[in-house]
């Protein structure tokens, strides 16, 4: 900030990562409700929300919370899991979810 100004750059490289972020977010549902051959009325219900909501998480219109998450993860009969540490990116399992389009990395700071 200079002279009570944020710096348009920042602004942008922020929004930026943002949309980096919820794209893998959307991309994360997606292949996990196709992968378990649900449609996106069928998965709505497990998540007890509607079909359009799906669509719109899907989409990118919205952002998907750890609740969410949490019942996606049980909708598709998979595990959850959400850690925080130094380098778990490196993890060669974690690594394997990541390429694999099962796990969504975000690095923060």
């Amino acid at each position: 900030m200079r002279d009570g100004h944020e710096d348009p750059c920042e602004d942008n490289e922020r929004a930026h990562e943002d949309e980096a972020r919820i794209s893998q977010f959307r991309e994360l549902v997606c292949k996990l409700r196709t992968e378990a051959g649900l449609t996106q009325a069928e998965l709505a219900g497990w998540l007890g929300t509607t079909q359009s909501a799906i669509a719109r998480m899907e989409g990118g219109g919205t952002r998907p919370t750890l609740e969410t998450f949490e019942k996606l993860a049980g909708a598709v009969g998979q595990e959850l899991v959400v850690g925080v540490g130094e380098d778990l990116s490196e993890n060669r399992s974690i690594a394997k979810l990541v390429r694999e389009g099962h796990a969504a990395v975000r690095k923060t700071g």
